[in-house]
């Protein structure tokens, strides 16, 4: 049996696995090739890029080893996470894989503690590791290679034919795991680069922050980042840390900023106009979480039952999820352990009357409206002031901060949040509106964001005057030679810029993806994307590839499956949910899951009769 893999990242490799137990298992003859125009772990983790680039989950919580949590049939292969692998294999072999870099991951791994933030570059050395892993463990009659190549097509079958520059191949089963592809530009985004071009200036179109060149822009310059997610702290680090600044920690516990001479001014807005909160300190066990008390699985079975709910009735939900352990941390200090009982048993009956009979004062409250606003006062000062409470209380830590636990319950329910998704939940048009367009915004800025050591590192550039920041909702247009950065909150503020970055990956956009495989799959009705319909026929055709989110099979331009051809990962954002997450061990993870099922399709159909 010939299976091939697109995509050497996480995705592909947690097929590997789940083929590579399964075979040890039945002892059928297998072939298993991988394809990946980048080395094995695929472009985001990259083991040539900069050191300074962190991940935002913690090493324990990383993990490619299907474990016994998972709910799937199969074998279990034990395996380290990317901290016990740390511990274990990293000295020995980060340096026979070699690498510009290979000393300092080598030295970062050695320190790395369970719950730190690895370097980026280090889970590539971990994949790579992994795969070597996986050659050692294929059993008799199994053989595993990896091409180096892009793969520009894939033919109906089976056998599907598999196109690279290099060759064609046929295989019984395909299964394509693409991580983010760059895409085409936008028109605004093509005006920009012509203006650029034109006045000799940088602008960077949105991309992979690691890859970006910025040996262009100098210290006499000022940058204008447009966007404050996680790529605009890669960028911010390639900006100071990345040209030789320093970062000391004081007497007070403060972080401070020691200028090289190289950095340029950076100027900094987005939407919001407020960087995404930093993720908690962790506290919790391997696998432990909050569990569901409102967003069960019950109550997620009779909503589906009763039919489509409205979006805020589900957000009303998970709201009581976080605020039953946000006031439950609260109270745990003041009251008896039977007061405490008794408030929680009222909460889950009543929430908003169990709080209200507290008395609190407003400003002890969980107001969810306070955590997405700027605060009042003079920007640059409320901005300080913003990301000290917020390091602050990222830092009391997942399980006695009251805030920052209460945040990561977010993280927590995920699987539940899947199943609004997946379980169909709402209409087309509350989909839309309520969930792709408001509720993943605001999920991602109140849950996904940086470790808390990069908001002090923000606060201390900026207290340096290093960066500045925009009021809201952030405009960009040009005058003269100049990229001038506005807000449509302050029609007043004005910053001229010598350079533009875009501080975002690509969103996910099979159309105008620069992928030649997802244009000839579409282009030959081998896929196709993903549509709602709306309220008075209409329909809104997202960019997201079309899959079964039952088998992750590829749906043809007819909405059939195609036999073991699948597809899964980023391009599918929208048909399913939160597709950059990483592995996570003991919490029966969907990519453990999902690959298992994968694996095993891939076995049964490709040896059906045909």
């Amino acid at each position: 049996m010939k299976i091939a893999l697109i995509g050497a990242g996480p995705r592909g490799l947690l097929v590997l696995e789940r083929l590579v137990a399964w075979q040890n298992q039945t002892h059928t003859p297998l072939a298993v090739t991988l394809y990946d125009p980048f080395p094995i772990g695929g472009r985001v983790w990259r083991r040539d890029q900069d050191p300074h680039l962190i991940m935002n989950t913690a090493a324990q919580d990383i993990t490619l080893f299907f474990d016994r949590t998972v709910e799937a049939p199969g074998p279990i292969a034990p395996g380290p996470d990317l901290a016990q692998w740390s511990r274990r294999h990293a000295a020995a072999f980060i340096p026979e894989a070699g690498g510009p870099f290979a000393a300092t991951y080598a030295a970062a791994a050695a320190r790395l503690g369970a719950n730190d933030y690895p370097p980026r570059g280090l889970y590539g050395y971990y994949m790579a590791w992994f795969f070597a892993e996986m050659q050692r463990r294929r059993g008799k009659g199994a053989t595993i290679a990896f091409k180096q190549q892009r793969v520009l097509s894939v033919h109906p079958g089976p056998p599907y034919a598999v196109t690279t520059a290099a060759a064609a191949t046929t295989f019984d089963g395909v299964v394509m795991a693409l991580g983010t592809l760059p895409n085409s530009l936008t028109r605004e985004q093509a005006k920009l680069q012509t203006f650029a071009d034109a006045h000799q200036r940088f602008y960077l179109p949105p991309g992979f922050p690691a890859e970006g060149d910025l040996d262009a822009i100098g210290h006499q310059d000022v940058v204008i980042l447009r966007g404050l997610g996680l790529s605009f702290f890669d960028f911010v680090s390639r900006l100071t840390e990345g040209r030789g600044g320093r970062f000391t920690r004081q007497t007070d516990g403060t972080l401070a900023y020691h200028e090289s001479g190289q950095e340029p001014h950076l100027v900094a807005g987005s939407r919001r106009g407020l960087p995404y909160h930093a993720k908690a300190r962790n506290e919790k066990a391997p696998g432990e979480q909050w569990p569901a008390r409102f967003l069960t699985t019950q109550r997620l079975k009779n909503w589906q039952a009763a039919g489509p709910i409205q979006g805020q009735q589900f957000w009303r939900e998970l709201q009581h999820e976080a605020e039953f352990v946000y006031y439950t941390l609260k109270l745990s200090a003041t009251l008896t352990a039977g007061d405490l009982a008794a408030f929680q048993s009222d909460f889950l009956q009543q929430p908003k009357q169990a709080v209200a009979a507290l008395g609190l004062p407003p400003e002890e409250l969980l107001d969810w409206d306070t955590l997405t606003q700027l605060p009042a006062g003079d920007l640059q000062p409320a901005l300080q002031a913003y990301l000290a409470k917020d390091a602050a209380a990222a830092l009391q830590g997942s399980k006695t901060g009251p805030l920052t636990a209460a945040l990561e319950v977010l993280r927590d329910m995920r699987d539940a949040i899947r199943q609004v998704v997946s379980r169909g939940l709402l209409s087309d048009d509350q989909y839309l509106d309520f969930f792709l367009r408001w509720f993943n915004g605001l999920n991602d800025f109140l849950s996904i964001g940086p470790p808390a050591v990069r908001i002090e590192q923000l606060l201390a550039l900026s207290q340096a005057g290093i960066i500045t920041f925009l009021p809201p909702q952030m405009t960009i247009t040009t005058k003269g030679s100049h990229f001038i950065a506005g807000s449509g909150a302050d029609k007043a503020f004005q910053a001229p810029g010598t350079a533009l970055i875009e501080a975002r990956v690509p969103a996910p956009n099979a159309s105008a993806a620069e992928s030649p495989l997802l244009a000839q799959l579409l282009h030959d009705g081998m896929a196709t994307l993903y549509e709602l319909q709306l309220a008075g026929d209409r329909r809104f055709q997202s960019g997201a590839v079309l899959v079964d989110q039952a088998t992750a099979q590829l749906l043809d331009a007819h909405r059939q499956p195609q036999g073991p051809l699948f597809f899964w990962g980023v391009p599918t954002e929208g048909v399913n949910w939160l597709t950059t997450a990483s592995p996570r061990p003991y919490v029966n993870d969907i990519n453990l899951r999902l690959a298992s099922r994968i694996a095993r399709q891939l076995l049964t159909q490709a040896n059906a009769p045909r």
